[in-house]
């Protein structure tokens, strides 16, 4: 049997700042944050010519939706969709549900197994559970025979899902992102695509027709210093660390993070450190921040250069000073001072 640290988890971290492309107000931008994902959720919408009631619908029905998708998507719910079916181990599931699994399965196999989402008796064991109800703590298996993204089959035809060797899944890594995703389509077809939707530090960039692309600072890990800032548009952004959520370890007193190297076999110690990606989806950024950061700077590049339209951005800063390194086609987002 492995040790209870073997498996890669990585929760997104809110190391990202959100601001406008300059310090002019924008009268047709409408923004609202409210709480979701145990996080807020922010929107602003760049909607020239629009009614207001029109857009202020629209943010009403994005946020709806988003609610109905963490119900079902929700690892501390009893009731959600996901963990039905971590309760009977096979069954036909939403297509949401299925396409999410089924994204996940995909960054997996791109990053050797570093992303998984079978890590839940990997969490239990290392006691990142502590607030989750007990009746559905007590559910999740204590050994960890299931862990191992293989473990979860898919058969599209049906739209069924089997967890094999008594696998349990939680999608933190992965989630909110899709939700992101799911967001944005829903702004499109009511014909708004100049919006920004930020989720805890998981977001996509619209193109507005005014006021032209967002500002997006990467905060120095563990500080609230912008050691970049990235201009972008029609694209996602993405951050993970090793700084926030971590326990310690009773023997040693070390911190040890909420990441786990499945290569060592050991969880990773706090470095401070954080991996932003750039894709195409909010989906594909927030899943491979999550694997990249349990690779390590030099395979997160390394990984990044093999994959189209796959920009990377890491920050190391293993005390006063830090060191920001890109992949090759990063620095065109950056913003010169």
């Amino acid at each position: 049997m492995r040790s209870p640290r073997l498996r890669v988890i990585c929760i997104a971290v809110l190391v990202l700042f959100v601001s406008g492309c300059s310090r002019i107000s924008h009268p047709k931008d409408y923004s609202r944050v409210e709480p979701l994902m145990g996080t807020f959720v922010q929107v602003k919408v760049s909607a020239p010519g629009r009614p207001e009631s029109e857009v202020k619908s629209a943010i009403d029905g994005a946020m709806e939706l988003a609610r109905d998708l963490e119900e079902s998507f929700s690892a501390f719910d009893p009731k959600s969709e996901v963990n039905k079916l971590n309760e009977t181990g096979k069954a036909k599931v939403s297509p949401e549900l299925f396409n999410l699994i089924k994204e996940a399965k995909r960054i997996s196999n791109i990053t050797g197994g570093e992303f998984d989402i079978t890590v839940a008796p990997v969490m239990k064991a290392d006691g990142f559970y502590s607030d989750m109800p007990k009746e559905l703590l007590a559910k999740i298996p204590d050994t960890f025979d299931g862990v191992g993204y293989e473990n979860v089959e898919l058969e599209a035809d049906s739209e069924t899902i089997s967890l094999n060797k008594g696998a349990w899944i939680d999608l933190s890594g992965i989630a909110k992102g899709y939700i992101v995703d799911r967001m944005v389509a829903f702004f499109r077809s009511k014909g708004l695509g100049g919006v920004m939707v930020n989720a805890g530090g998981d977001l996509y960039c619209g193109k507005r027709e005014k006021g032209g692309p967002w500002k997006i600072g990467i905060r120095k890990p563990s500080a609230s210093n912008i050691v970049a800032t990235l201009y972008l548009e029609d694209i996602a952004v993405a951050t993970s660390g090793d700084y926030e959520n971590v326990i310690f370890d009773e023997r040693t007193g070390e911190a040890i993070s909420h990441i786990i190297d499945p290569i060592t076999d050991n969880a990773v110690k706090e470095r401070s450190t954080s991996v932003t990606v750039l894709a195409s989806s909010c989906t594909e950024a927030d899943a491979l921040a999550t694997g990249m950061m349990a690779m390590g700077i030099e395979r997160a590049l390394k990984l990044s250069e093999s994959l189209s339209d796959i920009e990377v951005i890491t920050v190391y800063c293993p005390g006063k000073h830090h060191t920001v390194s890109f992949s090759s086609g990063a620095k065109k987002y950056i913003m010169e001072k």
